[in-house]
């Protein structure tokens, strides 16, 4: 059974608030669009509710005593509370669109299959889907959700939900493995022409790693777009760095064969949103949506591949 507030009728409190902010009854009446009388009776009203005067009284003037003064400080923090909470939740039926912002090659391989489940999480909110490969420097004010693997440092009060872990091998078409059938260790890689993503440093990493050399001899093609790496792979024009998150249908067809199941390291993919937004009814649903949606990408965290050959 809920226990009834004992509080003094709201009226009476945001008069008094009023009138003791402004210690005039003329400022105060003006700003609740009220009269003199009705604020003086409201006031007077909260008086007799506590059985004890708030202000002194001289010469026509209403001057807070200390227990006003008290008074008014819990009053006014209560009234901003009660004023930013509504203004939230107007705010959030005022809103007609929720964006999120998605790395591209993420959002082709992971994300978009989702969609009819965040639509249904939206409801009558419509989604709007912004992939970009770069991030500004603060978290952006008109985006509500991003899911990325680079987070400036700047951005402050957010809450980040780790998604998975990405670890690449050297991979490429079964066309260019037959026009390399000597591939044997991983030094003999360099003979091959190698393509890179948008980090620019898979290889460089993969190279140190395992066959302390790097990739400045080699044929290299770079793409701003890892979706464009995958593809020129499988069209035979180089080996790249892959991975079994967002080339999974390439390997699974066979487009794509492992060289080697030494891994690196790659990228971390998190979504992000600032605390503001998900404060937002709208926004913490949809945001708890893609985490449920996309638990399962955990189990390639670390994964080893099978080699056709090495």
């Amino acid at each position: 059974m809920h226990t009834r507030r004992n509080l003094p009728p709201l009226n009476a409190i945001r008069s008094f608030e009023a009138v003791a902010r402004h210690e005039h009854l003329g400022d105060a009446a003006s700003e609740l669009n009220v009269s003199h009388s009705a604020l003086s009776q409201q006031v007077k009203r909260l008086e007799e509710w506590f059985q004890i005067e708030l202000f002194s009284r001289e010469g026509g003037r209403l001057t807070l005593n200390p227990t006003g003064e008290k008074l008014l400080g819990g009053y006014s923090k209560a009234l901003a509370m009660i004023e930013e909470t509504t203004g939230e939740l107007s705010a959030e039926e005022d809103q007609k669109n929720l964006v999120i912002q998605c790395e591209p090659a993420f959002f082709n391989k992971c994300l978009i299959e989702h969609m009819p489940a965040l639509r249904k999480a939206a409801g009558d909110t419509i989604i709007d889907i912004v992939t970009t490969r770069s991030l500004p420097r603060h978290f952006p004010d008109d985006v509500d959700i991003v899911i990325h693997f680079s987070f400036p440092p700047d951005w402050k009060d957010v809450k980040t939900k780790a998604l998975v872990e990405v670890h690449g091998f050297p991979a490429c078409s079964p066309e260019l493995l037959k026009r390399h059938p000597d591939i044997k260790k991983p030094a003999d890689i360099l003979e091959m022409p190698l393509l890179h993503g948008d980090d620019r440093g898979s290889w460089t990493l993969w190279l140190n790693k395992y066959a302390d050399a790097n990739s400045s001899s080699c044929a290299n093609t770079y793409y701003d777009d890892f979706s464009m790496t995958t593809r020129a792979a499988v069209m035979g024009e180089g080996a790249l760095i892959a991975d079994e998150l967002l080339c999974a249908d390439e390997l699974r067809r066979g487009d794509l064969v492992p060289l080697f199941d030494d891994t690196i390291h790659e990228v971390s993919y998190s979504m992000i949103s600032s605390r503001p937004k998900i404060k937002k009814r709208k926004v913490r649903k949809l945001y708890d949506t893609i985490s449920r949606r996309l638990a399962g990408l955990a189990e390639f965290t670390g994964g080893r591949v099978t080699t056709v050959r090495h």
